[in-house]
C-alpha cells in the first residue's frame, strides 16, 4: 500500500486515494492548456472608511476615476449593500462608464448612530466623502426612503449636480408634499418596526416582484437588510429605522428644491402602494426642471430595479433612448422609434420571463 504524506494523515485522508493524480479523470483536457485568470473576480463593493470631525462615515466606491460620478441613495432602513441590487447589470454600467458611491446612513450597516443627526447631517458626510475623492460634478439617485435625502443633497449642493434620479422615491421632505402622520413618537415607530429590523427577511422579502427572476437578487437583499441591522452589532435594534421615520416630522424636514437646475427624471410604478405616483406630481411639482416622468403600467414598488437598466442609460445621457430587446440583442433605440409593446429592458427580462 502506498505510503500517506504526514499531510494526508493529518487531514484523516483515505489511504484508498489514487495513487496519483494522473488515476484521476480529467475532464478539461491538458492542463497546460487552461486559461486560468490572473485577476480577482469582483464578488461585491469594497468598503472604505473616512473619518472627519471625529465621525467615520463608510461608503463604495464602483467605477473609474474619470466616470461620472453618481451618488446611489437607497431606500428607508438600507445600508450601502442595497446598491449590490443594481449590479446585475453591471457590465452595462461599466460600458456607459458611470462609478457609484454611496455612504452609509446614520445607525445602519457599520454607520454609528446618533440621535442627533439629522438629513443635513447625512448630506455634509456625503459632501465630505466627494470632496476626499476629487469628485466636483455628480448626478444623483435615489430609491424609496432615499428621496428624502436626495432632495436635502440637490438642494445643499445645486451648482454641483449633473441629474437628479428618483425611483419609487418618497417626496417627504419636499415643500408640494402631503402632510407626514407625525402622531407616533420615536419609541412608537421603534415598537411597530422592531418586527422588521429583528427578522430582515420580513424588511426585504418582494414576493411577486418581476425582479426575482435575477439569479441571486432576493437573497442579496436579505443581505442588504441583515447588514443594516445585525454588522455592527444592532442585533435588530430598530433605533436607527425608528428616528429615520420620525425625521420627516423635524423642523427642518423640508427643503427649498426651486434653486436646483439640473434635469429631473423620475421613475414610478402604477401598482405601487407604497410610494404612489402622487408622490411623483409632488416631485414634478417642487422642480423646475422634470426632464423625464415616467409611470410604468402594472409595476410595484421593485420599479427602479425592473428598469434599472433604462436608470443607467439616462444617468449617463442616453436620455432620448430607451433600452429595448430586439431580434435577441439589447439595444439603445431614439424614443420615436420604440414601437408599440416593444419589450423593454435588456433581453435578460424577455428570457428570463419567458422560462
Amino acid at each position: 500500500m502506498k505510503k500517506l504524506s504526514a499531510f494526508a494523515v493529518a487531514a484523516g485522508i483515505a489511504s484508498t486515494m489514487p495513487a496519483s493524480s494522473g488515476e484521476l479523470e480529467m475532464t478539461a483536457g491538458d492542463p497546460a492548456s487552461l486559461k486560468l485568470q490572473s485577476d480577482f473576480d469582483h464578488i461585491g463593493a469594497e468598503v472604505h472608511a473616512l473619518t472627519k470631525d471625529d465621525r467615520t462615515s463608510y461608503y463604495i466606491d464602483e467605477g473609474d476615476s474619470d466616470d461620472r460620478a453618481v451618488v446611489f441613495i437607497g431606500g428607508q432602513g438600507t445600508s450601502l449593500e442595497a446598491f449590490q441590487l443594481t449590479e446585475f447589470a453591471r457590465t452595462m454600467r461599466q460600458e456607459l462608464g458611470l462609478r457609484v458611491i454611496s455612504v452609509e446612513r446614520n445607525g445602519f450597516g457599520e454607520s454609528e448612530f446618533d440621535p442627533d443627526l439629522g438629513y443635513g447631517d447625512y448630506v455634509n458626510e456625503v459632501l465630505a466623502v466627494l470632496d476626499h475623492l476629487d469628485i466636483d460634478k455628480f448626478a444623483v439617485m435615489a430609491i424609496s426612503g432615499g428621496g428624502a435625502y436626495a432632495a436635502h443633497l440637490a438642494a445643499a449642493a445645486p451648482d454641483r449636480i449633473l441629474s437628479l434620479h428618483a425611483g419609487a422615491a418618497i417626496s417627504r421632505t419636499l415643500p408640494t408634499r402631503t402632510e407626514p402622520d407625525c402622531s407616533r413618537s420615536a419609541e412608537e415607530w421603534k415598537e411597530r418596526l422592531s418586527a422588521y429590523s429583528e427578522k430582515p427577511k420580513d424588511w426585504w422579502g418582494v414576493p411577486g416582484s418581476p425582479v426575482l427572476v435575477i439569479p441571486g437578487w432576493q437573497t442579496t437583499a436579505y443581505a442588504d437588510a441583515t447588514r443594516s441591522f445585525y454588522v455592527a452589532g444592532q442585533l435588530g435594534d430598530a433605533t436607527a429605522l425608528a428616528h429615520e421615520y420620525a425625521l420627516v416630522c423635524g423642523d427642518n424636514a423640508v427643503v427649498d428644491v426651486s434653486a436646483v437646475e439640473a434635469p429631473v427624471y423620475l421613475y414610478y410604478g402604477a401598482a405601487d402602494q407604497s410610494v404612489t405616483v402622487e408622490q411623483m406630481e409632488q416631485w414634478q411639482a417642487a422642480f423646475p426642471n422634470v426632464a423625464k416622468a415616467t409611470v410604468y403600467p402594472d409595476e410595484g414598488h421593485t420599479v427602479q430595479y425592473r428598469h434599472w437598466d433604462q436608470i443607467l442609460a439616462d444617468m449617463a445621457g442616453y436620455d432620448g433612448y430607451t433600452v429595448v430587446c430586439r431580434d435577441g440583442e439589447s439595444k439603445l433605440v431614439a424614443d420615436a422609434d420604440v414601437g408599440d409593446g416593444e419589450h423593454l429592458g435588456i433581453c435578460a427580462w424577455q428570457v428570463q420571463t419567458a422560462n
